[in-house]
């Protein structure tokens, strides 16, 4: 439910943001992708306290803000820079608590076989609500206004909150318990320290360490792409908040389909899809370059999605059963503080770029790497099934 006021908000913010100038951008992709850099601080936080918890004061932290910034922007509409900033900020610092402890609780609600199908699952409502919160988030800065969009997202964020003090419930009056005596982190346990052991963790699946460099590199260029899309829709396909809505719907849309067939990519080797994915992915995003077409442009960006979700899955699944649970929450929080690692300096550079390149260098730089990445994988990725555990993924592991 959060991410459909999110998504709403997001289009409006990049939207409105390019208009009041193109480099501002790169202010917004900073103030929402450097707080994301604290997820293995995060992770450490969601090992030591109880993950179910760190969900649920996430989300009302987010909701505050949010409900602040939409009283902001009714009262005072020139302050729309600063506001959008902050909120993001609270965004970007939210998801990295919620992001480790959404990927702690997974494991624990699901046997090993079917996470590959859950991570799928979770995905496909996840995409769904950006789906359409794309969609319509084009339409509804004309329907309603800014001030609306941003009450929407953080009444969004106290509708999740809900929902996790209502898992938190069920919890209780099952009597389960969330984790082992053996299992408690040592109280005296530093942040440091734990973070240490999560890296040992994630060092030990060797495959994603190999490329990881590459994983760094493909991302730096996808959040370039990203924060430039309002640009290129603008400039380049002609459009207006409306497009700029829907090609974003599109991504969102193919990520909710590649979710739904998750379950049937867990039949696969890891491997096999992952290299099938992973070239459908360059190739999309080659096209999506030299589009100047709005169809064209949602087609390949439904493409893009469907293969971008498979592969999250497949390395989502791959992870998860590798990373004993008691470290999973600062391992995870590793894992996409090294994923995004790049991704804050591609925020400051893309605004920048556009007196420098085209956006399509973007575009073309984000295939390359695409295809790079698809390359290692095929050197190094795990040949047993997506699905369940192999031989050769614990070897991998």
């Amino acid at each position: 439910m959060s991410q459909l006021g999110t998504q709403l908000f997001f289009i409006m913010a990049y939207w409105e943001v390019q208009l009041r100038s193109p480099y501002l951008l790169s202010a917004a992709g900073l103030a929402l992708t450097l707080p994301n850099l604290l997820s293995a601080v995060g992770g450490s936080f969601v090992d030591r306290w109880d993950a179910r918890y760190v969900m649920l004061w996430t989300d009302l932290a987010r909701a505050s803000v949010s409900l602040f910034g939409a009283l902001v922007y009714a009262l005072w509409p020139h302050a729309f820079v600063v506001v959008t900033l902050v909120i993001l900020a609270a965004h970007g610092l939210g998801g990295s608590l919620f992001g480790p402890a959404e990927s702690v609780i997974l494991p624990r609600l699901v046997p090993d076989e079917d996470l590959t199908a859950a991570n799928g699952l979770v995905m496909t409502t996840s995409r769904l609500a950006l789906t359409v919160g794309s969609a319509i988030g084009g339409a509804s800065l004309a329907a309603i206004g800014i001030p609306w969009i941003a009450a929407i997202d953080g009444l969004s964020f106290l509708a999740s909150a809900a929902a996790v003090a209502n898992v938190i419930r069920l919890w209780r009056r099952e009597g389960r318990i969330w984790r082992d005596g053996a299992a408690e982190p040592r109280p005296k346990a530093s942040v440091v320290s734990q973070m240490v052991e999560g890296w040992r963790a994630v060092a030990r699946i060797r495959w994603f360490v190999a490329v990881l460099p590459l994983i760094v590199l493909l991302n730096f260029f996808f959040a370039g792409v990203d924060v430039l899309l309002s640009v290129w829709t603008h400039r380049v396909l002609h459009g207006g908040a409306l497009q700029f809505g829907a090609i974003n719907a599109a991504l969102s849309l193919g990520q909710l389909l590649g979710s739904l067939f998750a379950g049937l990519a867990a039949r696969m080797s890891a491997r096999t899809g992952l290299l099938t994915f992973g070239a459908l992915t360059s190739f999309a995003m080659l096209i999506f370059s030299f589009s100047r077409s709005v169809w064209l442009s949602l087609a390949m960006n439904v493409v893009l999605g469907v293969s971008v979700a498979i592969i999250n899955a497949i390395g989502f699944a791959l992870m998860q059963r590798a990373i004993p649970g008691e470290v999973r929450g600062r391992a995870f929080g590793l894992i996409y503080s090294f994923a995004g690692v790049a991704v804050p300096l591609a925020s400051a550079l893309a605004g920048a770029s556009l007196h420098v390149v085209p956006v399509a260098a973007w575009m073309w730089l984000c295939s390359a790497a695409c295809a790079a990445l698809t390359i290692g994988w095929w050197r190094v990725a795990p040949k047993g099934t997506a699905g369940g555990p192999s031989a050769d993924v614990a070897s991998n592991a």
